[in-house]
């Protein structure tokens, strides 16, 4: 019996993400939102799913996608009879020209709803960002409409040529609404503009519900709050510490009488424990809950900052004391009126500085040599002398200060028959992580790297794909945390215990799953694993609801 083999296919993770992707029905989704051309031999859902399962093995540019796709089980992945080559850089860019002509942000935004549906994700509360991304090279469009590929500041305030990507999604971080942007939208325009269309995407879901936006401090504008009421939702973001009702309550939390609550803490790796404090104010005639939080983990960036200005003002007064112990005075009232003038300029926060008028009594200095016999002249010098000593008290109270944040919202005390108390109002706050870890997603250059397109459209278009595969990662992670728990966690690598596995942790359980292609004497073909799965990897295909079959 003579059996071939015909191909070796190392196909890992991608076949789960390729089930996963026809579970939630996309492929007939994106083919019934850009119809197929009779005249090609591909459809967009099979350009579509290409790019987003390079995207999950390493993003390459479009011109090495057809090479690639020699290289993994397509028909299997995508769809059978579907030939690498037709998956050249020419096809996929005519795709991604179908996909912008469709509108690229209503064909992601109808996948992300029906994603929500399939899903049967919560509508409650969202969390909204935005990151940019840096790009390079020219691109020319005829139209004044398409995306701006400007320049900018990013993030770290350097100057740029950039994208932006907006997102607003559940604590899962499965977006629900996506965008890609001019590279200059400043924050402060996208918030109110956002509250709209994702109003709009919950009433093309038949939502009419009440639901809340979270949002970091740029939200803090008239626009977005009266927007926010418009789009029948509540806001709670963070106080810019410049804001007048924000310093009022920062002061008032410093009151002796203010009823702060007991620390509790919330279910955060960190372990920190919060302290709140609630008042009420307004802003732009709106009513607004302002809750003063104090935490017990102190923010990175400030704790620096304090450290700095400490080591500084130790330095300040180091100088003081060495000057003033050099500086004599012949008489007592000019070093009094220097003490004084020394006490008025100097406002230690962090030390204690005891100074005081020393005098001191010692030989007059003559030139040549002294008679013999003759009495020494003395003479009477006054000094400043500066003791000075750490004040940890005055430490202690500027860390915790530089601890505390102000959350504003307009979320009622009591919502859907459930109390809204500040705790509750700082655990929905604290879900704006979610988002952040989008965006290491957006930016991770193995899921993301340069994009290589000549067109302002097609970059949108790209940005769109990146947006759907970023939640079809998510929903990926979800399903999979669903089923995994503290009790019988994942083994990693090392033997790590996996209790809350990361996508890619997972992925890396898959690394080394191959098939074999067998070419039988009768001419058929045979798939088969080159080894057994593991007891972890059935595990998660069985918590996924599938099996060996997608492989074989």
């Amino acid at each position: 019996m003579n059996v071939q083999v015909k191909k070796v296919y190392r196909n890992d993770y991608l076949n789960i993400i390729s089930a996963l992707f026809k579970k939630l029905g996309l492929p007939q989704l994106i083919d019934h939102l850009v119809p197929v051309d009779p005249q090609c031999q591909t459809r967009v859902s099979d350009a579509v799913q290409a790019i987003i399962y390079n995207l999950f093995d390493g993003r390459q540019a479009l011109v090495h996608v057809e090479r690639w796709a020699q290289e993994i089980d397509l028909e299997k992945l995508i769809r059978p009879g579907l030939h690498p080559s037709w998956l050249n850089d020419d096809a996929l860019a005519r795709h991604l020209d179908r996909l912008y002509e469709a509108d690229i942000h209503k064909v992601i935004s109808t996948c992300l709803i029906h994603i929500y549906r399939k899903e049967g994700l919560s509508l409650r509360a969202f969390h909204a960002d935005t990151t940019d991304k840096t790009v390079y090279g020219a691109y020319e469009s005829a139209s004044l409409e398409a995306l701006q590929i400007t320049h900018g500041y990013n993030r770290h305030h350097r100057w740029q040529k950039q994208i932006g990507f907006g997102l607003v999604g559940n604590e899962d971080g499965i977006p629900f609404y996506g965008d890609v942007h001019d590279g200059n939208l400043p924050d402060k325009t996208w918030n109110p503009e956002v509250l709209s269309r994702v109003h709009e995407q919950l009433k093309q879901a038949k939502i009419e519900d009440e639901w809340i936006y979270v949002a970091d401090s740029a939200a803090m504008t008239k626009d977005t709050l009266a927007q926010t009421k418009a789009a029948n939702a509540f806001l709670i973001t963070r106080g810019p510490s410049s804001l007048r009702i924000v310093k009022r309550a920062f002061a008032e939390a410093d009151s002796a009488h203010i009823p702060w609550s007991d620390p509790f803490t919330l279910a955060e790796r960190n372990g920190a424990t919060y302290r709140v404090w609630e008042t009420s104010s307004t802003y732009e005639g709106h009513p607004v809950r302002l809750i003063v939080v104090e935490s017990s983990a102190l923010d990175q960036r400030k704790g620096k900052t304090l450290e700095k200005e400490r080591t500084k003002e130790a330095e300040l007064l180091r100088e003081e004391q060495a000057h003033w112990e050099r500086h004599p005075f012949s008489c007592r009232e000019d070093a009094e009126q220097a003490l004084a003038s020394l006490k008025a300029s100097l406002r230690p926060r962090f030390h204690r500085v005891e100074a005081a008028v020393e005098e001191i009594v010692r030989p007059k200095k003559r030139r040549g040599r002294p008679k013999k016999g003759a009495e020494p002249e003395v003479e009477t010098l006054y000094f400043l002398h500066l003791d000075v000593e750490f004040d940890q008290d005055a430490w202690e109270q500027a860390r915790r200060k530089a601890s505390r944040f102000v959350l504003v919202t307009t979320v009622p005390k009591e919502w859907k028959g459930q109390p809204m108390d500040a705790q509750e109002i700082l655990k929905l706050y604290k879900g704006q992580i979610s988002v952040e870890m989008n965006f290491a997603f957006l930016k991770d250059p193995f899921f993301t790297d340069e994009i290589y397109v000549k067109k302002p459209e097609r970059v949108a278009v790209l940005g769109y794909l990146f947006l759907l595969a970023l939640a079809i990662y998510r929903v990926f992670q979800r399903r999979v945390r669903q089923f995994i728990t503290p009790e019988h966690p994942l083994k990693g690598p090392g033997g790590r215990k996996l209790t809350r596995p990361t996508g890619q942790a997972i992925f890396q359980l898959f690394q080394y799953v191959n098939v074999v292609l067998f070419k039988l004497p009768d001419g058929r073909i045979q798939r088969s694993l080159d080894r057994s799965l593991t007891p972890d990897q059935r595990r998660i295909l069985q918590g996924l609801g599938l099996d060996e079959s997608i492989y074989v």
